[in-house]
Formats: structure tokens, C-alpha cells, sequence
């Protein structure tokens, strides 16, 4: 498929953007051999090859060298960027799109299987091997072409820009993993009565590598600082140590003082992926009308290839950087190194980019249930079901560069200074200020002392999930012009790093809050669970009324009518209490998020009781973990203290609340007009949120909505009576009732 699309983002005028050439395509072939050896043995082959391409690339009807804008990479993407005149005032853009453009994709996979299985008695028996080979090729430049933002509309005339932001770097790559599988499984027929599966999968997943070793990854266990000092005294040049390269690189990108660390940079190939199955089915009486089921079994999930995917676009592979206020509309981007550079060390750079721990293990899951299913009659079935899981080594983010506590007896050793023997390396207090010295990896510039802690996120497999459910559902087969399925779920789900959900081999990362070096701090109950969840869906054929049987217009109106419709009524989702300006001890000022305190006495029953009005939950609940000049600091286990007034982390836990309730009922109408045996024609009416019922959205749940002004120094706690937006809820999560039409000819 290949058509010119227009792409443009905007939030308010429409204003065409630049045409795009996108190209999307796929090809399957697969070839299998079943041959039988004899009446129970049966072997299957199959190869099979796969091939996706996906192909953006503007036309670039506009080049920067037109209107007189100089950028670093103009001779490779020579295209004007994207122009955005009020972003944050629902402004309006134009230009080419600096994300969704040129990308290409080709993913060519191979797979190679084969199946043997055998029938000897009662055992159905099946062991078979299988590899598979992945080939990942893509170029994703973003932001290649800029975007270049204007405060108003005055501003874009008189050519004064707000910001603008390019990216750089070698952004292709070459990635090979290959799977190797093995199972046996025997499924055993008893008796009559009883049926028993028995099975073994074993999984060899191989990290994924890049054919030209264009791979980086930072190892903390390596981190020394490697420092050079300019003319003004402080550190300058590439903070290299503690960075790895793929041991396959070619001689263009080998850095002689960068280690080598063969060609796959995730270190780990885990050998222990054994995966047992088991599964019974038990019917206690000869009717089989009741039937017991169950089963355990543990599941392997590779880790996608975007892992490597997302950090190929960020430093030393590939920077974005941006620029505030520069001198010039002929001259707004920043100063960049030549396009083919990799890997990205610009001096000076701080260390503020999501690495990968070497030592990742397969994400697995255990998963468990146990059912009782009766048969009512022969069109409805009653099933209650325990249903349960455990997930262990899934994928979280963790700040690996929060700042160490310091005191007169632990002091904090800032290895830049100490190295160019500079004064203040020796730290024995705790401030915001100098949260940055007491970080353990720091960049090459001391020019943030006294700002935030760069953001250094690693990938690491350490967070795990719980699941557990009772699950109740009813089940009608169409019979007498009625059919249903009702189902309700009582459940919990608990993790300390719930994913991002995005599915489609997407990252699935969670994030923790607070203190990043304790992982159980963050455990609570999943950002997706909910408690309830009810679900009935129908489907109703009316009855024909028999006076107008006999009537050509009675059957004509009167007959082929139905009714259908889904009902769902479930809990809340939960709402995770955080605050921006939290843990600045620890993160430095402009911190990211953690959570505020519990204020004195107060708990989760009078968090959602004397709610003030207004309100969805007492914010007066909750106050910021303020510690002043001279406290303990609470985390410290009082061993630090803090000499200047700054913030530690809070004790509420994670998703302690639960946000409004959700109900929803669709419905249709149905008129079917027959056109002899074999043809109809269908009219249908369908109403979406029937009774144009509100589903608000969770609150706000972040302390920082609080006005500035109505938050205590002394204790953090709200004072004024004015909580601000904090607590409140201002949105809906559904839409307003929609109805539509619809006419259809079936034939």
C-alpha cells in the first residue's frame, strides 16, 4: 500500500502540513509437510518467512535553506520542520511532523518447526522443536528536521523564537536475536471421567545484537570518572567510563578507551527457562453435566526489541536537544556534531538518559486456576472459577542516580571534585542544592550544582505482580430467540511496577515513585485493578405476535425484530497520591514525582470520609514531607539530617485510593426485512451510553495542585482551607450518548 498522506498536529486552526510518502506492506510465506508414518504417528514440518515493511518519508516541498534557517544536519534532512505558533495556547502548526516522519522498517523473520506426535493407548503424546529468527532493520530520525516554537502570533512575525529542538546521531541499526523451543507434553485420557495434561516447554531466548555493534549500554559496577579540566577550572570531556560498546563495532565507531563487551550488549542469555504445564479435567458423574477443570503452567515472554529500539534514540546513541530563546530565526538550533558521529559524547553533557541493566532476565509468568462448570440444561451453563497469577521479572524503571544521605560520619564523596581537587568534595550536609554533588554518577559538568539530579533511568527485571480472582459466569446459547452471556469478576492485582499496557510488542515498563533503592515501597495494587467488575451482554429475538401471522403487511412490520445490548458496571480505578515537589533531598529542586505524607492520625477511611465539598477525597488528608533546616530527616532512619529546608519522601503508600465508579449500557434495535430465503435488509438503530450517564474521570491526585501559598513551611500541611484543584475531579472518562443509523443489504 502506498499512498501521499497530509500530516499535521494541530490544537486548533487547521492548517495543512506537508505531504508524506508513506508505504506499508507485508508478505507471508509458509510451507508445511505432514507426513504419516503410520495410523499414531504423525510428523509435521513447516518453514515459514515473514516480512513487514513500513516506510515514511517526506516530500519536503520546503527546505530550511529557503526561508534562511541554518541547521547542523541540513545537507542530510534539508526539509523545514515543524512550526508551532502558541503550542501551549491551542495554537496552531504546520510543517512536517518531527516524530511520525521518516521512519523505515523492515522486519523480515524466519521460522523453522517440527512436530511429531504419537497415539499409543490412552496418551496422545506430541514433542516437537522449534527456532525462529528475527531481523529487525529500521532508521527512526527523530525530530531530524526540528521544530522551531513561537510564543504568539507577533512572535513569529518579527522572527523571535521561544525554543526549538533538533535531533542528531546515527539513528539505523541492524538488529539479529534468534529463539530456540523444545516441549514435550502427553495428554493422558484416564478414564471416562478423568483426563490429565502433562508438559515441559523449554525456551533459549538470545539477546538481541546490531550487525555493525552500533550498541551502548552503562554499566555502574565500571563507573569511574574521567575528567579534563578547561581553562576555567571545571571538568570538561566525555564522561565515557562506565559506558560499554558491542564487541562486534566496526573500526568507524570503536572508541579505544570504551570496553568491549562482545557483540550482544545485555550480557545474559538465561539458560533456566523451563517452562512445566499442567491441566486436568474431572467429570464426578456419568451425565458430565459437571465438569472440574484446572491447571498450572509457566510462560517465558522475550523482551521486545523495542528495549533496544528506545535506546537507540537516546544518548550517547542519538541526542534531542533543545534550545531556549536563541539569538535568531536564521540561527535556532544548537550546535550539534556531524550527522554520522556515534557514538554522542558533546562536552558538556550530564548523564541523563535510560540505560539497560546487563544482567536482564526473561520476564515469566505463573499462571493457576481451578473451575466447576454445571450444565443447567442443554442451553445454559453456570462456571465459578479461581483464577490467579504471579508475574516475576517484569520490566520496571528505576532511577539509579539518586543522591546518597550525607553526614559528619558517612560523608559523601563527590569523585568529579575530589579528581580535580576542588574544594567541597567532602560533603557531610543535606540540601536540595547539593543533591547533584551527592548523586553517584555525575556528567562532566558541574553547571546543574544546585539544580535537579539528571534523570539516569535503568531498565532492570526486577519487579513482580500478583493476581487474584474469583470469577462467576452464566452463559446461554441461543435457543427460544434468547441468548446471553453474564459474567462478574472479583479481583485484585498487586505489583510494584505496573506496565504501561501498550501491548503490540511495545516497552511494557513500570515506573516507581519515591524511593528508587526500595523496590517493596512501591508495591500496591495495580493501576489497572479493579475490584468488581460486572459484564452482561444479550441478544434477543422478539417474539411473533400469531394475530398477524396470517397478515402479509402484519409480517412485513411486525416480525424479525431484535433487541441487543451490553451492560458493564465495575469499581473505580485507582488513584496513586503524588507530589511533584517531594524528595528534593534526594532528586534536587525541579524533582520528578513521590508521594506526599499522611498528616497526623489520618489514614485511608478518613482520606474518603468528611469529604469537604467539592471534593472527591479529603485533600486536607495529606501533607508535603517537609523537613526544616536542622530536622532529621525521616528516610535516614536518623542518621541524616537536613541543613537546609527541603523535602523527603512520603509515607502514603502507592494507589491508596480507589476513583469513581464506572457504568455504561449500550443498546440496539433491529428490523431485518426479508428479500426472499437468502436476502435481507437490515435496519438498525444502536444507542452508545443509553442513558447518557456520566463517568467521571479519577481526581487529581497530585499535592502539587495545592496553592504554593496554602502549604505550611513549618509542616507541609494545607493551610488557608483551600486545597486548590487537589482532590477535585474535572474531566469525564466516557462519552455523552450517541445514537446512529445504519441500513444494510445482506445477501
Amino acid at each position: 500500500l502506498s499512498s501521499p498522506q497530509t500530516i499535521a498536529l494541530f490544537t486548533g486552526v487547521n492548517v495543512p502540513g506537508f505531504p508524506a510518502d508513506q508505504i506499508a506492506g507485508s508478505r507471508l510465506v509458509s510451507i508445511e509437510d505432514i507426513y504419516t508414518f503410520s495410523s499414531t504417528v504423525i510428523n509435521e514440518a513447516r518453514i515459514g518467512y515473514n516480512f513487514l515493511r513500513v516506510n515514511n518519508s517526506p516530500l519536503e516541498p520546503i527546505k530550511d535553506s529557503d526561508v534562511g534557517i541554518k541547521r547542523a544536519n541540513a545537507d542530510t534532512f534539508p526539509g523545514l520542520g515543524l512550526i508551532r505558533i502558541a503550542p501551549t495556547a491551542g495554537g496552531i502548526a504546520f510543517g512536517t511532523a518531527t516524530i511520525v516522519i521518516d521512519q523505515l522498517i523492515a522486519a523480515p523473520s524466519s521460522t523453522l518447526a517440527d512436530m511429531i506426535s504419537i497415539s499409543k493407548g490412552k496418551h496422545s503424546i506430541r514433542t516437537g522443536a522449534e527456532l525462529l529468527y528475527y531481523q529487525h532493520n529500521s532508521t527512526e530520525n527523530l525530530n531530524a528536521r526540528g521544530q522551531i516554537d513561537f510564543n504568539n502570533f507577533n512572535d513569529f512575525l518579527t522572527g523571535k523564537v521561544l525554543q526549538s529542538v533538533f535531533g542528531t546521531g546515527i539513528a539505523d541499526r541492524s538488529l539479529r536475536a534468534s529463539d530456540y523451543s523444545f516441549f514435550f507434553q502427553d495428554d493422558w485420557k484416564i478414564s471416562r471421567r478423568w483426563t490429565l495434561n502433562l508438559g515441559l516447554r523449554y525456551e533459549l531466548d538470545m539477546p538481541p545484537y546490531d550487525t555493525r555493534g552500533r550498541n551502548m549500554d552503562f554499566d555502574p559496577m565500571l563507573y569511574r570518572p574521567r575528567l579534563e579540566v578547561g581553562s576555567n577550572g571545571l571538568p570538561i570531556g566525555p564522561p565515557i567510563a562506565g559506558f560499554v560498546q558491542a564487541g562486534n563495532v566496526i573500526h568507524q565507531y570503536d572508541l579505544p578507551d570504551v570496553p568491549n563487551v562482545g557483540k550482544r550488549i545485555i550480557k545474559s542469555v538465561d539458560p533456566n527457562n523451563f517452562a512445566p504445564r499442567f491441566g486436568f479435567a474431572y467429570s464426578p458423574i456419568d451425565s458430565s453435566r459437571v465438569v472440574v477443570r484446572g491447571g498450572y503452567g509457566i510462560y517465558y515472554s522475550r523482551i521486545s526489541f523495542l528495549y533496544m529500539s528506545t535506546a537507540i534514540q537516546l544518548p550517547p546513541n542519538y541526542i534531542v536537544g533543545r534550545r531556549n530563546n536563541p539569538p535568531s530565526f536564521a540561527d535556532p538550533y544548537f550546535p550539534a556534531p556531524p550527522v554520522d558521529q556515534f557514538p554522542i559524547f558533546v562536552p558538556p553533557i550530564d548523564l541523563a538518559t535510560l540505560v539497560f541493566d546487563r544482567n536482564l532476565r526473561t520476564p515469566y509468568s505463573q499462571e493457576y486456576n481451578v473451575s466447576a462448570q454445571y450444565a443447567v440444561n442443554k442451553d445454559v451453563v453456570v462456571e465459578i472459577a479461581y483464577v490467579g497469577g504471579r508475574g516475576i521479572n517484569l520490566l520496571t524503571n528505576v532511577g539509579i542516580n539518586q543522591a546518597a544521605l550525607a553526614s559528619p560520619q558517612h560523608p559523601v564523596i563527590n569523585q568529579v571534585l575530589q579528581a580535580l581537587n576542588l574544594p567541597g568534595a567532602i560533603i557531610t550536609t543535606n540540601t536540595p542544592g547539593n543533591a547533584q554533588l551527592r548523586a553517584p554518577f555525575q556528567g562532566t559538568s558541574l553547571s546543574a550544582a544546585g539544580g535537579a539530579v539528571p534523570g539516569f533511568g535503568q531498565t532492570q527485571s526486577t519487579a513482580e505482580s500478583t493476581y487474584n480472582s474469583l470469577q462467576i459466569s452464566a452463559t446461554k446459547r441461543l435457543s427460544n430467540g434468547l441468548q446471553f452471556l453474564s459474567s462478574y469478576t472479583y479481583a485484585k492485582s498487586i505489583d510494584n511496577g505496573s506496565g504501561s499496557g501498550l501491548g503490540a510488542g511495545a516497552l511494557d515498563t513500570g515506573t516507581i515513585f519515591g524511593n528508587q533503592l526500595d523496590n517493596r515501597a512501591n508495591r500496591g495494587v495495580s493501576n489497572f485493578d479493579r475490584a468488581h467488575r460486572f459484564v452482561l451482554s444479550y441478544l434477543w429475538d422478539l417474539p411473533q405476535p400469531v394475530s398477524v401471522a396470517r397478515s402479509t403487511a402484519g409480517r412485513w412490520l411486525l416480525t424479525n425484530w431484535q433487541l441487543a445490548g451490553i451492560v458493564v458496571a465495575m469499581s473505580g480505578l485507582p488513584i496513586d497520591i503524588v507530589d511533584a515537589n517531594a524528595a528534593s533531598l534526594y532528586l534536587g529542586n525541579n524533582n520528578g514525582l513521590s508521594r506526599p505524607n499522611w498528616v497526623p492520625g489520618a489514614t485511608r477511611s478518613s482520606a474518603t470520609s468528611n469529604i469537604p465539598g467539592g471534593y472527591f477525597f479529603n485533600p486536607f488528608s495529606f501533607a508535603r514531607p517537609v523537613v526544616p533546616a536542622g530536622q532529621v530527616i525521616p528516610s535516614s532512619n536518623g542518621t541524616a539530617t537536613a541543613a537546609a529546608a527541603g523535602t523527603d519522601f512520603g509515607n502514603v503508600g502507592r494507589n491508596v485510593l480507589r476513583g469513581p465508579k464506572q457504568t455504561n449500557v449500550d443498546f440496539s434495535v433491529i428490523k431485518r426485512f426479508p428479500l426472499g430465503e437468502s436476502k435481507n435488509i437490515e435496519l438498525r438503530a444502536e444507542f452508545f451510553n443509553l442513558f447518557n450517564h456520566v463517568n467521571f474521570a479519577n481526581p487529581i491526585s497530585n499535592f502539587n495542585a495545592v496553592p504554593a501559598a496554602n502549604i505550611s513551611p513549618a509542616n507541609g500541611r494545607i493551610i488557608n482551607n483551600n486545597a486548590g484543584d487537589f482532590g477535585r475531579v474535572t474531566s469525564t472518562s466516557n462519552n455523552p450518548r450517541l445514537i446512529q443509523f445504519a441500513l444494510k443489504i445482506n445477501f
